[in-house]
């Protein structure tokens, strides 16, 4: 009898431990932490871009990533987008100021069904508050270089419904739309110049562990509504 009570008392702290791990590891998701109540900020790092996991540390970093993520747009078809890095340029003619001489960046590409291959450079941008292009080349525009001193995707911390605006050579409007939606996606609003031109104002979703999600041009409604 005292053998199976004490069986039964190992088996029963042994569930115990594991069902408190189990506890443990869902409220250290550091995804969950991410949104401060009080400031009512979310802190958005790299790794919700190239879909990296996190580890919580409120710091922006480029760290060695390898990725792929299927994004869906405009509700249609799914296009593989790949992420790979980070690399180095030799110089730094940009305004990216805290680089130094060689700015870190990540090479993202993916195939246009329109267009053919897509490649463009990213790096945290001249006022550490996103990410930025710092090339681009694809059949319609040939190659373009960037002085770092627009966004492409936010970083840092972020408040919902709030509006950056940003003076590149032509000025950009970023706007979120959700800031800690479901699954703690992000998504955001992002215009170019006056926004009429195709792929000038889009709306983006990027997830935890996933990366780039979804796209949609927010300017095909407006073009209806003129009809």
């Amino acid at each position: 009898m005292k053998k199976y009570l004490k069986y039964c008392s190992a088996t029963l702290l042994c569930a115990a431990l594991l069902g408190h791990a189990a506890v443990a590891a869902e409220e250290t998701n550091p995804w969950d932490n991410a949104y401060n109540n009080e400031t009512k900020e979310r802190f958005i790092p790299v790794e919700l871009f190239t879909g990296l996991k996190w580890d919580g540390k409120h710091e922006l970093v480029l760290k060695e990533a390898t990725t792929t993520t299927c994004v869906s747009v405009n509700g249609r078809q799914c296009n593989d987008f790949y992420i790979k890095g980070p690399f180095k340029t030799e110089t730094n003619d940009t305004e990216i100021k805290w680089a130094g001489e060689e700015i870190p960046y990540y090479i993202r590409t993916f195939d246009n069904p329109y267009t053919g291959k897509v490649i463009s450079h990213f790096t945290i941008n001249a006022s550490r508050d996103g990410l930025v292009r710092l090339y681009d080349k694809r059949k319609k525009w040939g190659e373009r270089i960037y002085t770092g001193l627009g966004i492409k995707f936010p970083l840092g911390n972020w408040k919902q419904g709030e509006v950056r605006t940003y003076l590149s050579p032509r000025p950009i409007r970023l706007e979120i739309l959700e800031l800690d939606g479901p699954d703690h996606c992000l998504k955001f609003r992002w215009t170019i110049g006056d926004g009429s031109k195709r792929n000038s104002d889009n709306i983006y979703t990027f997830c935890p562990n996933i990366g780039f999600k979804a796209m949609e041009h927010a300017n095909r409604s407006r073009k209806r509504d003129r009809k």
